[in-house]
């Protein structure tokens, strides 16, 4: 049953030991009566690191089993997503160190009723303390959402994992299984619920994991398709995660 007072907060992990106790403990610091660790096979201590830190874990694998592998970090929140009990849902990634109040931040339009989805406006540090940008939103998922969707130029972070909802909300979502997860959403939102319900308050500073390349040439290929299959663009056979339906 949901608590219509709650906060649950989903967290997908994969080898994050070194951050997945700072993400848990800030979640439950800012009020979290449920914190779920959705754990892609770590192998590096993460599941037992996040627990001792106050989260139930969970993997993803087990849960829809008949569906196949988990396709990446869409699934596995979609997967544990009907697991969450509080009226108000939000998604933290596990590889962050929060240096300001990410979570009351973002939690805040929530306080009103006509926002659907508040999604973080973060500034980015590296290792170094120097603020940086993330490049697939810079170059691929910015560019294409001014062109095709000027209204959302504003949001300077579309891609940011950092995003909380009312949980009938994302229940009603499909899912993009991987990196298209967060800004299908964002687009999704906004044509179920128009502009006005989408909020991107400044939630300070963060640590985040450095990617390689290869992996953001991968997500960049992903996020465009996202986008582009929202603007009728054939890009090949869907594989959404439909809405759930309880």
């Amino acid at each position: 049953m949901n608590d219509p007072q709650g906060l649950s907060v989903v967290i997908p992990t994969r080898n994050e030991v070194e951050t997945i106790a700072g993400v848990v403990a800030h979640a439950l610091d800012a009020g979290a009566g449920q914190v779920l660790v959705a754990d892609s096979d770590s192998t590096d201590g993460t599941a037992q690191a996040a627990a001792e830190a106050g989260a139930h874990v969970v993997r993803p694998a087990e849960l829809h089993p008949e569906l196949g592998p988990v396709l990446g970090k869409g699934d596995a929140l979609w997967r544990t997503l009907p697991l969450t009990s509080g009226s108000r849902v939000a998604f933290l990634d596990g590889d962050l160190t929060v240096v300001d109040d990410l979570l009351p931040r973002l939690l805040a339009p929530l306080d009103d009723p006509g926002v659907a989805l508040s999604k973080a406006d973060i500034t980015r540090l590296d290792a170094g303390g120097h603020r940086r940008f993330g490049r697939v939103s810079q170059f691929t998922a910015r560019p294409m959402l001014a062109l095709l969707h000027p209204e959302l130029a504003d949001v300077t972070e579309p891609l940011s994992g950092q995003v909380a909802a009312p949980r009938e909300v994302l229940m009603r979502l499909a899912f993009e299984p991987d990196y298209g997860l967060e800004v299908g959403m964002l687009l999704d939102v906004v044509a179920l619920h128009g502009r006005s319900a989408v909020a991107h308050p400044d939630c300070g500073r963060l640590l985040h994991g450095e990617q390689s390349d290869a992996d953001l040439e991968a997500m960049a290929r992903v996020v465009a398709g996202a986008i582009l299959r929202r603007a009728g663009v054939d890009t090949g056979p869907s594989t959404l995660r439909p809405p759930h339906t309880g």
